[in-house]
């Protein structure tokens, strides 16, 4: 396993993560990222992946904000997901922003199982959007110090 920046190269194996991911029934229609909105997202976000050899297991998106980085797609393929990947994935970039920047995300009212990750890795509940998301719901939002 290894972790590293993601660049253009990686954009391929980013898009097809996502569409494994959408194929399997794993991303509900209201978190379909359409090729071309994942592929403007990835023209202007950065890009940090986690390998398991060769193969992209999973990769996060993020901006740099003034004091933040704002997390925007958190992305694990279906055959590496529930091996704890992510986690060490965001403990990186938790590692990464240094003192004096946030990290910031959003998450659907219903995906318990990221709450639980995001708040084991001392994310604290910090807002909430209501009816943000597509199917009405309230998208919680998030955040590192």
């Amino acid at each position: 396993m290894r972790i590293e920046s993601l660049y253009s190269p990686h954009k391929p194996a980013m898009r097809e993560l996502v569409e494994a991911i959408h194929q399997q029934g794993g991303m509900l229609p209201q978190f379909y990222w359409p090729p071309e909105m994942l592929g403007a997202e990835m023209a202007t976000a950065e890009a940090v992946g986690i390998f398991e050899g060769e193969d992209l297991a999973g990769f996060v998106l993020y901006r740099e904000v003034p004091d933040a980085w704002e997390i925007s797609l958190v992305a694990t393929h279906p055959r590496f997901q529930r091996r704890g990947l992510m986690e060490i994935l965001i403990r990186h970039l938790i590692a990464a922003k240094g003192q004096g920047r946030e990290l910031w995300l959003e998450v659907h009212e219903s995906n318990e199982s990221a709450q639980k990750l995001y708040e084991k890795l001392g994310f604290k509940l910090t807002g909430r959007r209501p009816r943000y998301y597509k199917d009405g719901a309230t998208a919680l939002l998030y955040s590192c110090p």
